[in-house]
This record gives structure tokens, sequence and C-alpha cells, in this order.
């Protein structure tokens, strides 16, 4: 599984950094791969570099240089030519969970191997949304030799240093990792770059198919070219082609609809507070595709379920708008295997139940510029309630036991709902028997402790 980003620690100047012949002349792509395989995936790393030596390397419309950090080796900058691997520079250890590092390697290379278009790639493993303890802390270019890496918000800064020293956004940038195509991550890097790629789901050892997406890296290839390209070659590769057979995504962005998918999920969010879909939604849920991490689900496929099953013209109204939204957003989807079958290109964060939801997320710039964490924990009162209060009056505590052993300090604004709706059933509504009134109370005391 493959963890995600790659840190640049290059901090080699200008009139140090040696290039062939020739590089200095601006080409119409500089195709830059920060490779991180200082950990199990070293193998695999020094595969996809001869893989873009097989592609045909560099010619006269495309420069690919790659830095890669090998495991116990130091790491070297490299120039991928036809005829094979050139040495650039002899890097040491880096660093690659710093996000200066990956800054330093962007913009050196521009500098160096300037061009019309800069395509950056991030190798590494991807966590997705969980570290050792279980917390939301996404993140990329995970160093196992620092136990450093690049938090989401990280990315978002050195985007935006990246843009300002190159004088224009990345082209493309693209994730050779797991899990990392999420609304959430798409969010933060939106304004650093005209196309996102990414994995909804994990990544097999392999990764891309470096030597077909080198191959197909046409003169006068457009970004939104590059990104298709890059996304159809993916699953060629894992529908019975290079890589074999496994289920697998890949996808691409078109970032100046972003902004727009997201004024979409607001409405949306809206729309679905104002009503009680808390059985629909559920159902949706339990039918969604989900990823590696059962936490990540699919945007696309969680709004068409919820659109067959909620009538309300308000809601279909909002859905609707969403799916138009997402349509133009993603504009290139690929797929391969079974597993896989109902992912149509981006992920978000919902995890089922309450108590796993993480405080950690609030400091995405996504839950602070969008509704969808208040939609999410609407969800999670309405659901609770609806149950709780049903069972408890028919005398059956079975489910408000269930609730209260799996509270904890994430849901306890959920929980703060769900002791003042079952106050009010039992002392205002009232009509339980003793033996549930009893057993109500000292649930509901042991909740406010949680």
């Amino acid at each position: 599984m493959k963890r995600v980003i790659s840190i640049l620690a290059i901090a080699f100047f200008a009139l140090c950094f040696c290039t062939p012949a020739g590089a200095a002349a601006q080409k119409e792509w500089t195709f830059m791969v920060f490779l991180n395989a200082d950990n199990n995936l070293d193998s695999f790393g020094v595969g996809d570099l001869q893989e873009m030596v097989a592609g045909g390397g560099s010619n006269d419309n495309i420069n690919i240089v790659c830095l890669i950090d090998r495991e116990n080796a130091p790491a070297t900058l490299n120039y991928v030519a036809k005829d094979g691997i050139q040495v650039v520079k002899e890097m040491g250890e880096l660093d690659m969970g710093d996000y200066r590092e990956y800054v330093k390697f962007v913009t050196e290379t521009a500098k160096a191997y300037p061009a019309k278009h800069y395509c950056s790639i991030i190798w590494n493993h991807g966590s997705g949304w969980k570290n050792a303890n279980d917390e939301i802390i996404k993140g990329i270019s995970y160093d196992d030799s620092s136990n450093n890496h690049i938090t989401t918000n990280q990315l978002t800064v050195a985007l935006k240093e990246i843009e300002t020293a190159l004088g224009k956004k990345l082209d493309v940038l693209s994730f050779d990792a797991c899990l990392m195509q999420m609304m959430e991550v798409a969010y933060a890097v939106k304004d650093g770059c005209d196309y996102f790629i990414a994995s909804q789901e994990t990544e097999p050892g392999e990764g891309y198919p470096y030597k077909e997406i080198i191959e197909n890296f046409k003169k006068g290839i457009t970004p939104e070219q590059l990104a298709t390209v890059i996304v159809k070659q993916y699953a060629i590769s894992y529908n019975g082609g290079s890589a074999g057979n496994s289920s697998g995504t890949q996808s691409a962005l078109k970032c100046s609809e972003i902004n727009n998918l997201n004024d979409a999920i607001n409405g949306f969010a809206k729309a679905s507070m104002a009503g009680e879909y808390a059985v629909e939604f559920k159902s949706a849920l339990n039918r969604v595709q989900k990823f590696y991490y059962r936490t990540n689900i699919d945007l696309g496929h969680f709004v068409a379920l919820a659109k067959e099953s909620i009538k309300d013209e308000g809601f279909q109204t909002a859905a609707k708008k969403l799916e138009a939204a997402y349509a133009k957003t993603v504009v290139c989807n690929g797929l391969s295997g079974y597993n896989t079958k109902n992912a149509t290109g981006l992920a978000i964060y919902f995890p089922t139940s309450s108590y796993s939801f993480s405080a950690e997320y609030k400091d995405l710039a996504f839950a602070k510029d969008c509704m969808w964490e208040t939609m999410v924990k609407d969800y999670y009162k309405k659901a609770a309630v609806k149950t709780l209060v049903a069972d408890i009056s028919r005398g059956d505590v079975s489910s408000l036991v269930d609730y209260v052993s799996t509270a904890n300090e994430k849901n306890r604004e959920v929980s703060a709902n769900v002791i003042a709706k079952l106050n009010f059933r039992v002392f205002v509504e009232g009509g339980l028997d003793e033996a549930t009134q009893t057993n109500v109370c000292n649930l509901i005391s042991e909740l406010k402790n949680k």
C-alpha cells in the first residue's frame, strides 16, 4: 500500500545544479517525480525508474527528473534519459516528510529544467486518515527515517510557495500513493494546481505504469490530456495489462471546479439537515462504495443512493445540483477489478458511527469552509435519537446500553442531544414502566460522564 507523498530535500543551488547538456532549453513539459522509497517499497521505486527509461525517457519535448530516496542508501537526483539514468547529484539522507524539501525539489528542478508545463508526482505509502492511535491526521510523504510527514494543510502552504517561485500553478499534481483522492485533500491543493490526480483506494506496490505513461506523452499534449493519460493507463495496467489484475481506482479532478463543487455540497448539506432523513442516510451508508479505510466513502455514489430514496423536492434539487457540479469536477475516472465498481472518482470522510469521528477533522480547510461535518453530525443526532427513543418506548434499553458503551469525547455533542431527548421522553412524555425508567435514568447518568 503506497503511503503518499515525497519530499525533496534538495539543498542545492542553481549554480551547482548540474544538468545534462542542453537540458536548460525550455521544453513543453518537465515531469518531476518525488520518489520516497526509503522503506519496504525500495524495489518498486527502482523498478519505476527503469519503467521511465523503458518508456523512452526524456526527449525534445519533455524532461523527466526524479529524486529517489532509497532504503539503506543515499538519495540521488536523477535525469531520466532515453538510454538510462543519469545521476545529477548525490543528495545524502533526506527528510522526505518536510514539506519545505518538496518545495525545494520542485522549484529548483523547474529552474534547471524550464518548461511551459509542469507535472509533479509524489510517490510514497498512503496512510489514509489514520495514524497509530487511530486519529485523523491525513497526511502524505511519510518518512520512515525521520518519522515526519507532510500534513494536508502543509500541502496548501507548499503549493502556494511553489506558485510564487514559478510564477504559475503546477499544471498537474499527482499522487502515486494510496487513498489520497478525497474532497478534503482536493480542497487543500485546489489553488496550487490545475489538475489533481490520485487514487480513492489503495494502490498495489507496482503503482503507476510509468512506461505506458511516458510512451503516451506525445508532443503538444495538454494538461487535461496528460491527466487523462495517467488515469486511463493506470486502469488499463490493472485490468489484465502490465501490472496484472487488481481492483483499483484513479481519477483526475479539474481544480477550477472545486469551489463550485464545495458550494453544491453546502446546498446538499442544508437540504439534508432540513429534513428527517436518518433512515435513508443509514441505508445509503450501508450500501455505499467504501474503501480500505471504511470511513472513506464515495461521494458521488452516496448522493445517488440518497437521491433514490429521498423524494422531497428541495432535496432532489440540491442533489441534482451536486451531481452536475461533480460531473464537471471529475474529468476522468478509471477503475479496475470488481471491488471498486461503484467508485465515481472522489471520496469523502463519513464514519458510520459518531464515536469514531475525530475532532482533528475541524482543523482542515475543507471542514472550515464546508457544512459537510455539520451535516454528518446532524445525521448522527437524528439517527441516534430516532432509534433510542423508539426502543425505550417499547421497554427495550439494549440499544441505549450499546450507545453508552461506545460513547466517548468524540461524540459528546451527539450525546448531549441524546440526553436532552431522552429526558424529554422519560420525564415529560412519560408512560414508561418503572424498571425501564430507572434503567434509562441510570444510563443517562453514565452517559453524562463519558
